[in-house]
């Protein structure tokens, strides 16, 4: 059962890495990306009993975020 225990454990962390570097703020608008890195700042400082999770509910957010902001130099 042990054994069982750590495999998951493991493979939960390693399958739950989440990344923001695919996202980059400097291609949006300034104060939108601002606002965007804050809230995710925001949403990493929570407590959760599940961090991986949390840090890929966190990125997601970022993504869409980003996503919905203006490019840089567009209004």
């Amino acid at each position: 059962m042990r054994k069982v225990f750590s495999l998951l454990t493991i493979i939960v962390f390693l399958s739950g890495c989440a990344s923001t570097s695919d996202i980059d703020l400097s291609k949006v608008e300034p104060t939108c990306g601002k606002e965007c890195s804050a809230n995710y700042s925001t949403c990493l400082s929570k407590f959760s009993l599940f961090p991986i999770h949390q840090q890929n509910v966190c990125t997601d957010a970022l993504k869409l975020c980003a996503q919905s902001c203006p490019a840089r130099g567009e209004k």
